[in-house]
Protein backbone atom coordinates (compact mmCIF):
# COMPACT_ATOMS: atom_id res chain seq x y z
CA UNK A 1 0.00 0.00 0.00
CA UNK A 2 2.80 2.77 1.14
CA UNK A 3 4.94 1.84 -2.29
CA UNK A 4 1.24 2.07 -4.50
CA UNK A 5 0.72 5.61 -3.13
CA UNK A 6 4.46 7.05 -3.07
CA UNK A 7 4.18 5.92 -6.41
CA UNK A 8 0.67 7.18 -7.48
CA UNK A 9 2.85 10.81 -7.34
CA UNK A 10 4.90 9.88 -10.11
CA UNK A 11 1.97 8.07 -12.23
CA UNK A 12 -0.95 10.48 -12.05
CA UNK A 13 0.40 13.81 -11.15
CA UNK A 14 -2.15 15.48 -12.65
CA UNK A 15 -4.64 15.24 -9.83
CA UNK A 16 -4.88 16.95 -6.01
CA UNK A 17 -4.60 13.45 -4.28
CA UNK A 18 -1.97 12.02 -5.64
CA UNK A 19 -0.01 15.34 -6.57
CA UNK A 20 -0.17 15.43 -2.68
CA UNK A 21 1.40 12.22 -1.92
CA UNK A 22 4.67 13.20 -2.84
CA UNK A 23 5.14 15.24 0.45
CA UNK A 24 5.28 11.91 2.32
CA UNK A 25 7.19 9.96 -0.16
CA UNK A 26 10.26 9.70 2.91
CA UNK A 27 7.28 8.17 5.30
CA UNK A 28 6.33 5.82 2.58
CA UNK A 29 9.43 4.51 1.58
CA UNK A 30 10.19 3.67 4.88
CA UNK A 31 6.63 2.17 6.01
CA UNK A 32 7.16 -0.30 2.87
CA UNK A 33 11.08 -1.00 3.88
CA UNK A 34 9.74 -1.98 6.87
CA UNK A 35 6.41 -4.25 5.29
CA UNK A 36 9.07 -5.90 2.80
CA UNK A 37 11.24 -6.82 5.41
CA UNK A 38 8.54 -8.09 8.09
CA UNK A 39 7.53 -9.82 4.78
CA UNK A 40 10.72 -11.64 4.21
CA UNK A 41 10.60 -12.52 7.93
CA UNK A 42 7.05 -13.93 7.59
CA UNK A 43 8.61 -16.64 4.85
CA UNK A 44 10.04 -18.95 8.19
CA UNK A 45 5.75 -18.97 8.46
CA UNK A 46 3.63 -21.89 7.13
CA UNK A 47 1.12 -20.17 5.16
CA UNK A 48 -2.17 -21.47 3.69
CA UNK A 49 -1.64 -19.92 0.68
CA UNK A 50 2.08 -19.70 0.19
CA UNK A 51 2.02 -18.87 -3.57
CA UNK A 52 -0.38 -15.70 -2.96
CA UNK A 53 2.07 -14.60 -0.02
CA UNK A 54 5.15 -15.18 -2.19
CA UNK A 55 3.14 -12.87 -5.06
CA UNK A 56 2.26 -10.07 -2.86
CA UNK A 57 5.54 -9.83 -1.09
CA UNK A 58 7.32 -10.10 -4.62
CA UNK A 59 5.01 -7.06 -5.86
CA UNK A 60 5.69 -4.76 -2.82
CA UNK A 61 9.21 -5.35 -2.70
CA UNK A 62 9.03 -3.90 -6.85
CA UNK A 63 6.85 -1.18 -5.96
CA UNK A 64 9.68 -0.18 -3.04
CA UNK A 65 12.12 -0.38 -5.64
CA UNK A 66 10.49 1.35 -7.82
CA UNK A 67 9.71 4.36 -5.71
CA UNK A 68 13.18 4.24 -4.49
CA UNK A 69 14.44 4.76 -7.72
CA UNK A 70 11.98 7.60 -9.04
CA UNK A 71 12.33 9.20 -5.60
CA UNK A 72 16.17 9.25 -6.05
CA UNK A 73 16.58 10.29 -9.80
CA UNK A 74 13.62 13.23 -9.17
CA UNK A 75 16.07 14.19 -5.66
CA UNK A 76 18.89 14.60 -8.16
CA UNK A 77 16.83 16.26 -11.27
CA UNK A 78 18.00 20.36 -11.92
CA UNK A 79 20.13 20.12 -8.66
CA UNK A 80 23.61 21.46 -8.89
CA UNK A 81 26.40 20.81 -6.41
CA UNK A 82 27.67 22.73 -3.37
CA UNK A 83 31.06 24.92 -4.23
CA UNK A 84 33.37 25.49 -1.67
CA UNK A 85 34.69 28.88 -2.19
CA UNK A 86 37.89 29.20 -1.71
CA UNK A 87 39.78 32.77 -3.03
CA UNK A 88 38.31 34.58 -0.10
CA UNK A 89 35.00 35.62 -1.41
CA UNK A 90 32.27 36.29 0.65
CA UNK A 91 28.96 34.75 -0.20
CA UNK A 92 25.21 36.10 -0.06
CA UNK A 93 23.69 34.80 2.85
CA UNK A 94 20.01 34.87 2.42
CA UNK A 95 17.67 33.71 4.94
CA UNK A 96 13.72 32.23 4.20
CA UNK A 97 11.76 32.01 7.07
CA UNK A 98 7.97 31.62 7.08
CA UNK A 99 7.09 32.86 10.58
CA UNK A 100 3.32 31.68 11.00
CA UNK A 101 2.81 34.84 12.42
CA UNK A 102 5.63 34.85 14.97
CA UNK A 103 6.38 38.54 16.66
CA UNK A 104 9.47 40.12 14.77
CA UNK A 105 10.36 41.39 17.77
CA UNK A 106 10.39 37.96 19.05
CA UNK A 107 13.12 37.57 21.54
CA UNK A 108 14.58 34.14 19.96
CA UNK A 109 13.95 35.28 16.24
CA UNK A 110 16.08 38.60 16.66
CA UNK A 111 18.80 36.48 18.46
CA UNK A 112 18.96 33.79 15.44
CA UNK A 113 19.20 36.39 12.65
CA UNK A 114 21.77 38.52 15.06
CA UNK A 115 23.81 35.54 15.03
CA UNK A 116 23.83 34.80 11.38
CA UNK A 117 23.84 37.98 9.95
CA UNK A 118 22.24 37.59 7.01
CA UNK A 119 22.02 39.99 3.87
CA UNK A 120 18.40 39.30 2.78
CA UNK A 121 15.95 37.76 4.85
CA UNK A 122 12.73 36.17 2.95
CA UNK A 123 9.73 36.26 5.36
CA UNK A 124 6.37 34.57 4.74
CA UNK A 125 2.74 34.50 7.05
CA UNK A 126 4.11 38.05 8.34
CA UNK A 127 0.43 40.09 8.69
CA UNK A 128 2.37 43.29 8.51
CA UNK A 129 -0.68 45.12 9.96
CA UNK A 130 -0.46 43.04 12.78
CA UNK A 131 3.29 43.20 13.24
CA UNK A 132 3.01 46.59 13.02
CA UNK A 133 0.15 46.85 16.16
CA UNK A 134 2.09 44.75 18.22
CA UNK A 135 5.17 47.09 17.86
CA UNK A 136 2.77 50.30 18.81
CA UNK A 137 1.54 48.08 21.98
CA UNK A 138 5.42 47.81 22.89
CA UNK A 139 6.00 51.42 21.94
CA UNK A 140 8.80 50.17 19.60
CA UNK A 141 9.59 51.27 16.30
CA UNK A 142 8.92 48.56 13.00
CA UNK A 143 10.23 50.91 10.98
CA UNK A 144 13.54 50.07 12.55
CA UNK A 145 14.45 46.69 13.32
CA UNK A 146 18.61 46.91 11.85
CA UNK A 147 19.34 46.14 15.94
CA UNK A 148 17.38 43.39 15.28
CA UNK A 149 19.10 41.78 13.03
CA UNK A 150 17.32 42.16 10.46
CA UNK A 151 18.68 44.56 6.81
CA UNK A 152 17.91 47.79 6.97
CA UNK A 153 16.31 48.03 3.59
CA UNK A 154 12.61 46.63 3.33
CA UNK A 155 10.03 45.82 0.85
CA UNK A 156 6.20 44.60 1.53
CA UNK A 157 4.03 42.50 -0.85
CA UNK A 158 0.57 43.99 -1.21
CA UNK A 159 -1.66 41.68 1.36
CA UNK A 160 1.34 42.47 3.52
CA UNK A 161 2.08 38.60 3.59
CA UNK A 162 5.58 38.43 2.46
CA UNK A 163 8.36 41.05 3.40
CA UNK A 164 12.09 40.96 2.15
CA UNK A 165 14.94 42.80 4.18
CA UNK A 166 17.98 43.64 2.16
CA UNK A 167 21.05 45.02 3.07
CA UNK A 168 21.47 45.93 -0.72
CA UNK A 169 19.57 49.10 -2.29
CA UNK A 170 16.39 48.22 -3.77
CA UNK A 171 16.39 49.33 -7.47
CA UNK A 172 12.47 48.19 -8.23
CA UNK A 173 9.87 45.89 -6.86
CA UNK A 174 6.68 44.38 -7.82
CA UNK A 175 3.91 43.25 -6.14
CA UNK A 176 1.52 40.66 -7.98
CA UNK A 177 -1.95 39.74 -6.21
CA UNK A 178 -3.15 36.37 -6.79
CA UNK A 179 -6.90 35.73 -6.13
CA UNK A 180 -7.93 32.83 -4.45
CA UNK A 181 -11.19 31.06 -3.23
CA UNK A 182 -12.04 31.34 0.48
CA UNK A 183 -12.43 27.92 1.70
CA UNK A 184 -15.16 26.31 4.02
CA UNK A 185 -14.31 26.79 7.50
CA UNK A 186 -11.77 29.40 7.11
CA UNK A 187 -10.49 30.91 10.10
CA UNK A 188 -10.12 34.84 10.67
CA UNK A 189 -6.39 34.85 9.46
CA UNK A 190 -6.69 33.03 6.18
CA UNK A 191 -5.74 35.54 3.60
CA UNK A 192 -7.61 33.98 0.10
CA UNK A 193 -5.20 36.18 -1.85
CA UNK A 194 -1.90 35.66 -2.10
CA UNK A 195 0.99 37.59 -3.25
CA UNK A 196 4.32 37.19 -4.62
CA UNK A 197 7.23 39.54 -4.57
CA UNK A 198 9.61 40.81 -7.61
CA UNK A 199 12.59 42.37 -6.21
CA UNK A 200 15.90 44.02 -8.11
CA UNK A 201 19.02 44.36 -5.76
CA UNK A 202 21.45 46.30 -6.21
CA UNK A 203 24.59 44.02 -5.35
CA UNK A 204 27.52 46.64 -6.34
CA UNK A 205 27.78 44.65 -9.72
CA UNK A 206 24.82 42.77 -12.48
CA UNK A 207 21.44 43.11 -10.25
CA UNK A 208 20.33 40.36 -8.52
CA UNK A 209 16.45 39.56 -9.28
CA UNK A 210 14.98 37.86 -6.37
CA UNK A 211 11.36 36.49 -6.45
CA UNK A 212 9.50 35.31 -2.75
CA UNK A 213 6.92 33.04 -3.12
CA UNK A 214 4.55 31.83 -0.95
CA UNK A 215 1.22 30.00 -2.84
CA UNK A 216 -1.41 28.04 -1.33
CA UNK A 217 -1.22 25.04 0.75
CA UNK A 218 -3.43 22.20 -1.35
CA UNK A 219 -4.93 20.73 1.66
CA UNK A 220 -7.93 20.73 -0.95
CA UNK A 221 -8.22 20.25 -4.15
CA UNK A 222 -9.92 24.15 -4.33
CA UNK A 223 -6.56 25.33 -2.79
CA UNK A 224 -4.67 22.63 -4.95
CA UNK A 225 -6.28 24.26 -8.03
CA UNK A 226 -4.83 27.97 -6.11
CA UNK A 227 -1.75 26.80 -6.01
CA UNK A 228 -1.46 25.68 -9.38
CA UNK A 229 -2.50 29.44 -10.72
CA UNK A 230 -0.58 30.77 -8.37
CA UNK A 231 2.59 28.89 -9.66
CA UNK A 232 1.66 29.62 -12.98
CA UNK A 233 1.77 33.39 -11.82
CA UNK A 234 5.56 32.70 -10.99
CA UNK A 235 6.43 30.83 -14.43
CA UNK A 236 4.96 33.98 -16.04
CA UNK A 237 6.86 36.50 -13.79
CA UNK A 238 10.28 34.13 -14.03
CA UNK A 239 9.84 34.33 -17.99
CA UNK A 240 9.33 38.07 -17.76
CA UNK A 241 12.58 38.26 -15.65
CA UNK A 242 14.87 36.51 -18.30
CA UNK A 243 13.34 37.73 -21.21
CA UNK A 244 14.44 41.31 -19.90
CA UNK A 245 17.62 39.74 -18.71
CA UNK A 246 18.21 35.72 -17.94
CA UNK A 247 21.01 36.18 -15.08
CA UNK A 248 20.96 36.21 -11.68
CA UNK A 249 17.61 35.35 -10.75
CA UNK A 250 16.59 33.58 -7.16
CA UNK A 251 13.27 32.10 -6.37
CA UNK A 252 13.06 31.73 -2.75
CA UNK A 253 10.32 30.98 0.11
CA UNK A 254 7.83 28.19 1.53
CA UNK A 255 7.18 26.77 -1.88
CA UNK A 256 4.44 24.35 0.11
CA UNK A 257 5.76 21.53 -2.76
CA UNK A 258 8.01 18.93 -1.96
CA UNK A 259 11.14 18.70 -4.45
CA UNK A 260 8.97 15.44 -5.91
CA UNK A 261 6.13 17.32 -7.19
CA UNK A 262 5.97 17.44 -10.78
CA UNK A 263 4.83 20.94 -10.48
CA UNK A 264 7.77 21.71 -8.57
CA UNK A 265 10.14 20.38 -10.86
CA UNK A 266 8.48 21.79 -13.84
CA UNK A 267 8.48 25.03 -12.81
CA UNK A 268 12.50 24.66 -12.44
CA UNK A 269 12.88 22.85 -15.69
CA UNK A 270 10.82 25.32 -17.78
CA UNK A 271 13.11 28.50 -16.49
CA UNK A 272 16.53 27.29 -16.47
CA UNK A 273 16.64 27.13 -12.89
CA UNK A 274 18.90 24.69 -10.36
CA UNK A 275 18.31 24.08 -6.84
CA UNK A 276 20.48 22.08 -3.62
CA UNK A 277 19.20 20.82 -0.70
CA UNK A 278 20.89 20.67 2.90
CA UNK A 279 23.33 17.63 3.02
CA UNK A 280 22.84 16.93 -0.44
CA UNK A 281 19.32 15.75 0.61
CA UNK A 282 15.57 16.95 1.28
CA UNK A 283 14.92 17.40 4.78
CA UNK A 284 12.17 18.58 6.67
CA UNK A 285 11.26 22.29 6.94
CA UNK A 286 7.81 22.12 7.68
CA UNK A 287 6.81 20.03 10.95
CA UNK A 288 3.25 19.01 12.49
CA UNK A 289 2.07 19.20 16.17
CA UNK A 290 5.55 19.55 17.89
CA UNK A 291 9.31 19.61 16.30
CA UNK A 292 10.68 16.77 17.67
CA UNK A 293 7.89 14.34 15.69
CA UNK A 294 9.67 16.18 12.47
CA UNK A 295 11.09 13.19 11.36
CA UNK A 296 7.74 11.50 11.15
CA UNK A 297 5.14 14.18 10.73
CA UNK A 298 6.84 16.62 8.30
CA UNK A 299 8.26 17.50 5.04
CA UNK A 300 10.39 19.41 2.77
CA UNK A 301 8.56 22.80 1.65
CA UNK A 302 10.83 25.52 1.99
CA UNK A 303 12.89 25.49 -1.48
CA UNK A 304 15.06 27.69 -3.42
CA UNK A 305 16.38 27.85 -7.09
CA UNK A 306 18.85 29.67 -8.76
CA UNK A 307 19.86 30.52 -12.38
CA UNK A 308 22.59 28.31 -13.17
CA UNK A 309 24.80 31.63 -13.46
CA UNK A 310 24.97 31.67 -9.27
CA UNK A 311 26.67 29.37 -7.33
CA UNK A 312 25.37 27.58 -4.06
CA UNK A 313 28.15 27.71 -1.42
CA UNK A 314 26.11 26.56 1.06
CA UNK A 315 22.71 24.89 2.15
CA UNK A 316 21.54 24.44 5.48
CA UNK A 317 18.58 25.16 8.29
CA UNK A 318 18.45 26.68 10.84
CA UNK A 319 16.99 25.73 14.65
CA UNK A 320 13.37 25.83 15.42
CA UNK A 321 12.25 29.01 16.43
CA UNK A 322 8.66 28.89 17.21
CA UNK A 323 7.49 28.72 14.34
CA UNK A 324 6.24 25.63 12.41
CA UNK A 325 8.64 25.79 10.11
CA UNK A 326 12.74 25.66 9.76
CA UNK A 327 14.76 28.82 8.62
CA UNK A 328 16.19 27.88 5.07
CA UNK A 329 19.51 29.37 5.02
CA UNK A 330 21.13 29.30 1.45
CA UNK A 331 24.65 31.20 0.47
CA UNK A 332 25.42 32.34 -3.05
CA UNK A 333 28.33 33.75 -4.88
CA UNK A 334 27.83 36.46 -6.96
CA UNK A 335 31.32 36.53 -8.10
CA UNK A 336 31.20 40.72 -9.14
CA UNK A 337 29.64 41.19 -5.60
CA UNK A 338 32.14 43.41 -3.25
CA UNK A 339 32.05 42.11 0.40
CA UNK A 340 30.91 43.57 3.33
Amino acid sequence: MAGALGLSAFVMPDFWFTDNMSFFLRQFLAGGLAGCIAGVAGLWIRHRLPFLYKTVLSLAVIFLLALAGLTGARTLSNTVPVVALSDGTQPIKVVSLNIEHLFLGDKVLQKFLQKEKPDIVVIQEVMWWLQEWRFWRLKQDADNLKEAGFPEHRVLGEFGGLVVFSRFPVLENTSTAISGELPDGANVYFEPDRELLSLTLDTGGKPLRLLSIHPYSPRTRSQWLDKQRYMDQVDLTLQELRNENPQRILVIGDWNSAPWSKRFQQTLASNDLKTAYPDGWPQTTRFFFDYRLHWILGAPVDQFAVSEDIQVANVSLGPDFGSDHLPLIVEINLSDTPKN
